[in-house]
C-alpha cells in the first residue's frame, strides 16, 4: 500500500518537469517521511539482532540524541537528516549482512546523530569510532586521527574532538556548520596536514567540505559510505574522486557559479530549483577521461559527476540529475509502474536494454533537457552558432523523448498514478514540439540522435 495518495492533476503537473510553486517543500517532506521509515526499519532490525551490550547501549544513546535534536529544532534536524550522505549511510546499513558487518554499520548512527544534533543546536558528548584514519560527520567534513575512538563534545560555541592518543582539537561551532576552514596554528587548533600538532603529538585536523558559492550546497569528496560502493551497481562504475589541490576546488566552484548564471539567464525558475534542491556535488571518475553523471536513488539531491568541460555542460548535468532526484523522492511515496524481469526496452540515450522504471527516469530527465536547450537557444546573449547548436541539441533530446513516451504508454506496466505522471510528460513534450519551438529540419532518427549526445548520464 502506498503511504501517499497524490491527486492525478498534481501528478500530471509534476510530470511536465517544470518547477512548481511549493514543490521543493513537498519533496522535502516526502523525503523526510521516507527517511524516518528507513530509520525505524533499521532500529527494528537492530533490536532483533541481539547486539552486544556496548553496541546496544550506544544505539540507545544515539537514538536518544536524534530525538533530542528533533525536539530542539525540528526544521534544522530535518534538513540535516535529509542530506545525501545520510541516505548513503542508511542504504549501507540496511544492506549490511547480519552479524559483525551489521553491528559495525550501526556505528554510523552515532556520526549521523552528532551531525543532526549540531545542526539543531544541541549540546552533547559522544565517543565515536574512527574508520581508516578519520571520523566523518556526514555533510560537514572529517576529523583526521590515528586514534580508534574520538570523544566529541559540543557546546553553544565550540565543538571539541578529543582522540584517545592525542591532544584535543577545538573548532568554532559556527565555522564547522558553515564549512569554514579553521585557523591552522595555535593551541587547540588544527596543524597543517603532514605536520605534527603544536603540542608535538600525533597530527590531527578538521577538514570541512568545500562550500559552493551562493547556495547551501557543498562539494563532497569525503563520504565513506559512497566510497564503499565502488565497483557495485549502485555507482554504475563511477569512482569517487578526491579534491586535493586548491585549484581543483576553485575550478568546481567556478563551473558551479557560471552554470547557475547561465540558468538564471535562460530559465530563472530552473536556476532556483537547482539552487534550492542540490545539496551536494560529488566529484567522480569514469573510464579514462570519460564524462558521466549519476544520481543514487538512496541519496537524492546529490549530483555525482565528472568535471564538466563547460558551463553549458555543467548546467545540463545539474538539471538532468535534479530530475532524477525529484523522481527518486516521488518513487518513494507512489508506485509509478510494475516491474517485470522479462520486459526491457531500447531507448535512444543508452546502448543497453532498460527496465521500465529506468525508462521513466530517463524520459523525465531528457524531457527537462529538451526544455533546457530550447531555452538556451533563445537567450539574448547567445551567438548565432550557439543558437543553432542548442536547437539541434533540443531537437535530439526531443526525438529521444518522443520514442520513449511511445514505449511507456504502450507498455501496459504503468500504474494508474504512473499513467497520470507520464501523461504530464507527454503534454509537455507536445508543447515543446509545437511549430516554432523545434528547430526546422531537425532529424527525428533516435539512433542518430543518440550518437550525437553524451551517453554518460546514468538513469
Amino acid at each position: 500500500m502506498n503511504p501517499f495518495e497524490i491527486p492525478g492533476p498534481q501528478l500530471r503537473r509534476m510530470g511536465e518537469t517544470r518547477p512548481l510553486p511549493g514543490e521543493a517543500a513537498l519533496l522535502e517532506g516526502w523525503l523526510h517521511s521516507r527517511r524516518l521509515v528507513l530509520l525505524k526499519t533499521l532500529l527494528t532490525r537492530a533490536e532483533r539482532a541481539r547486539l552486544p551490550a556496548p553496541q546496544a547501549r550506544a544505539l540507545r544513546e544515539h537514538w536518544a540524541l536524534l530525538e533530542d535534536a528533533e525536539l530542539h529544532d525540528p526544521a534544522a534536524a530535518r534538513g540535516a537528516l535529509g542530506r545525501p550522505a545520510a541516505g548513503n549511510w542508511l542504504a549501507h546499513a540496511l544492506a549490511a549482512p547480519p552479524g559483525a558487518p551489521f553491528t559495525a554499520a550501526l556505528a554510523g548512527l552515532g556520526t549521523l546523530a552528532a551531525t543532526v544534533a549540531l545542526a539543531a543546536g544541541c549540546d552533547f558528548r559522544l565517543v565515536l569510532p574512527a574508520t581508516q584514519g578519520r571520523l566523518t560527520l556526514p555533510g560537514l567534513g572529517s576529523y583526521a586521527t590515528s586514534a580508534p575512538r574520538v570523544r566529541i563534545a559540543a557546546t553553544d560555541t565550540t565543538v571539541t574532538f578529543a582522540p584517545e592518543d592525542g591532544r584535543p582539537l577545538s573548532v568554532p561551532r559556527e565555522d564547522l556548520l558553515g564549512h569554514r576552514t579553521v585557523p591552522q596554528h595555535g593551541l587547540g587548533t588544527a596543524a597543517p596536514q603532514g605536520t605534527d600538532s603544536p603540542q608535538g603529538g600525533p597530527q590531527s585536523h578538521w577538514r570541512p567540505l568545500t562550500p559552493l558559492p551562493g547556495v547551501p550546497a557543498v562539494l563532497d569528496d569525503q563520504d565513506p559510505h559512497l566510497a564503499s560502493e565502488t565497483g557495485r551497481a549502485g555507482l554504475a562504475g563511477l569512482l569517487p574522486a578526491a579534491v586535493t589541490a586548491p585549484d581543483e576546488a576553485y575550478e568546481w566552484r567556478e563551473l558551479w557559479t557560471r552554470a547557475l548564471d547561465l540558468l538564471r539567464e535562460a530559465d530563472p525558475e530552473r536556476a532556483t530549483e537547482v539552487a534550492t534542491l542540490v545539496r551536494t556535488v560529488v566529484p567522480v571518475l569514469w573510464e579514462r577521461d570519460g564524462r558521466a553523471s549519476a544520481t543514487r536513488l538512496a541519496a537524492p539531491w546529490a549530483v555525482l559527476t565528472t568535471l564538466p568541460r563547460t558551463p553549458e555542460e555543467m548546467a545540463e548535468v545539474l538539471v538532468h540529475e535534479v530530475q532524477h532526484s525529484k523522481l527518486a523522492v516521488l518513487g518513494g511515496v507512489v508506485r509509478l509502474n510494475e516491474e517485470s524481469a522479462e520486459a526491457v526496452y531500447r531507448v535512444g540515450w543508452r546502448s543497453d536494454p532498460r527496465p521500465l522504471g529506468a525508462v521513466v527516469q530517463g524520459t523525465y530527465a531528457h524531457l527537462a533537457l529538451a526544455d533546457l536547450w530550447g531555452r538556451l537557444a533563445r537567450r539574448a546573449s547567445a551567438t548565432p552558432a550557439e543558437r543553432a547548436a542548442a536547437r539541434r541539441r533540443a531537437a535530439d533530446f526531443g526525438a529521444q523523448v518522443d520514442h520513449a513516451l511511445f514505449l511507456l504508454l504502450g507498455s501496459g506496466q504503468l500504474t494508474r498514478q504512473g499513467t497520470e505522471f507520464v501523461e504530464g510528460m507527454r503534454h509537455r513534450h507536445e508543447r515543446l514540439s509545437s511549430p516554432g519551438v523545434r528547430a526546422p529540419g531537425a532529424r527525428e532518427d533516435t539512433e542518430n540522435a543518440a550518437d550525437r549526445l553524451t551517453n554518460g548520464h546514468f538513469g
